[in-house]
Parts: C-alpha cells; sequence; structure tokens
C-alpha cells in the first residue's frame, strides 16, 4: 500500500510537472472569470472580506459591545485564511464535471482540475495581504521573529485543502447534491473554528479537547498568534500539521483509485 502511494504520487506529480502550462492556464481562466462580470472586478476579492469583517464587527463590537480593541485585524486574518479553504472546496466539488466536454476528449491527469482551484484560492489569499499588511499595523499588531512561521501555516493549510479538494472533486462527481450539503458543512465549520473568536479566551477547558481534531482551529489561532499578536503557534499546531497530511494521503489515495472512473461517471 506504501510503495502503491508512493509511486502513485511520484506518477501524478511528474504528469502535472509536464502538463503544468494547463494548471497555469487554468487558474488565470479562473481569476479571470471570477472577476469579469463584477463591477470592481478584482477589487472584489479585497472588498469581499473586508464587508464581511464589517458585518461581524457591527454584530460583535458594536451591538454587543465584545471582540476588544484588535478585534477587526483578528477576524480579518481568520477571514482571509478560512476563504481560501471554502473557495477551493466549492470549485472542487464541479471541477470535473463542468469541464465535461474536455475531460472526455483530451486525455490529461484530472488532479489538474481540484488543484486549479486550490491555486486560484491561494493567490486571493495573498492577494488579501495587501489589506492585511496596513491593518497590521492600524491595530497594533506586535511583530517578533515567529511571523517567519507564515510560510509553514501556509504549506500546512496548503497540503489539508489540497487533500480535502481531492475528495470534494471525487465525491462532487458521484454525488450531485453535494454542494448543498458542503455549504451547510462549511458554515458549521464556520462556527466552530475561531474566526468570531479565540480558543483561549472563549473555549471552556473541558471543550478544548474537540479543537485537536478539528485543524483549522489551531491553523488560524495560529495565524492570528504570529501575524498580531506575536506569539507562537498554537500547541495545538503540530497534531493540526499530522492531521493535514492525513488528510491530503487519503485524499489522493481516493482520487488516484477513482480516477480512471470518474469519465465514464459524468
Amino acid at each position: 500500500m506504501k510503495d502503491w502511494v508512493t509511486n502513485q504520487m511520484i506518477e501524478q506529480f511528474n504528469s502535472i510537472w509536464h502538463r503544468r502550462e494547463l494548471l497555469y492556464y487554468l487558474v488565470t481562466s479562473e481569476l479571470k472569470a471570477e472577476h469579469k462580470n463584477k463591477a470592481l472586478g478584482f477589487l472584489w476579492s479585497f472588498l469581499d472580506p473586508l464587508l464581511l469583517m464589517a458585518t461581524y464587527i457591527l454584530l460583535v463590537v458594536v451591538i454587543f459591545d465584545r471582540g476588544g480593541p484588535q478585534f477587526p485585524v483578528l477576524i480579518f486574518c481568520a477571514i482571509v485564511s478560512w476563504r481560501w479553504f471554502t473557495s477551493s472546496l466549492s470549485a472542487a466539488i464541479a471541477s470535473i464535471t463542468s469541464k465535461r466536454s474536455v475531460v472526455q476528449t483530451t486525455r490529461f491527469p484530472l488532479m489538474v482540475l481540484p488543484l486549479a482551484g486550490v491555486v486560484t484560492g491561494l493567490v486571493d489569499y495573498l492577494a488579501a495581504f495587501v489589506i492585511l499588511v496596513p491593518l497590521l499595523f492600524a491595530f497594533d499588531a506586535t511583530f517578533t521573529v515567529h511571523v517567519l512561521w507564515l510560510p509553514v501555516l501556509i504549506v500546512v493549510q496548503l497540503v489539508l485543502t489540497i487533500g480535502a479538494a481531492l475528495i470534494c472533486a471525487v465525491l462532487g462527481t458521484y454525488l450531485t447534491d453535494l454542494k448543498n450539503i458542503l455549504q451547510f458543512l462549511l458554515k458549521l465549520g464556520f462556527y466552530l473554528s475561531p474566526i468570531l473568536y479565540s480558543v483561549a479566551d472563549t473555549v471552556p477547558e473541558r471543550f478544548k479537547v474537540y479543537y485537536m481534531l478539528n485543524p483549522f482551529a489551531a491553523l488560524i489561532e495560529s495565524y492570528k498568534n504570529i501575524l498580531i499578536r506575536g506569539m507562537p503557534p498554537s500547541e495545538y499546531m503540530g497534531i493540526a500539521a499530522a492531521l493535514a497530511v492525513v488528510v491530503f494521503l487519503v485524499g489522493f489515495w481516493y482520487f488516484a483509485r477513482e480516477e480512471h472512473k470518474l469519465v465514464k461517471a459524468i
């Protein structure tokens, strides 16, 4: 089993590398299509999380008088991270069925299709730093050497997102109503992850063990810690990284096993 997965990973990596122009084309096409019919175009990548942040500021800070002085930048930091994950999974569900004619007429590694959505989300996430960096200064973020953890956290989220996207791509091909189910699960995940709150300040000690099973809890807390609080990543970050690898391996194995069936399924 281990040798099969290793051989498949090497084979898939080589196939994707040889078709990297296709991946680049898909990503650029999705970025263009994403903003083509919007009046504000590419600016919507910045305004969307900003408007969502403003909504929760109104709800939490103004109405309920909670959140603290750094709440706006804390929530923006969490929202852009979560947005990358959710947009990638939403794109992955229809990544194969939406390219039915291409899949049925052209031979290429199908894994490129869900990967394109993940990379597109990553580009949007990195673009959001144009807004996040000024917010860090505006709300007196504490900058320390721990900010160097940022590339590591991005890699962990990338690995987790790819694995989840591969699973969604296969299931989305077989189950046409999966999109509705996923939307519900992502809304549930939004509130179960520390986006509107902090684990350290809000979650009772007896419940914190459940956050060990939610890699996004550690990821989001770690983003907040290293970028805003000047603290090291969450104590659960090692568990989150391990879970990300497990999700990636399961997603890769499942996609590789089903890939030859997907063309017939659509």
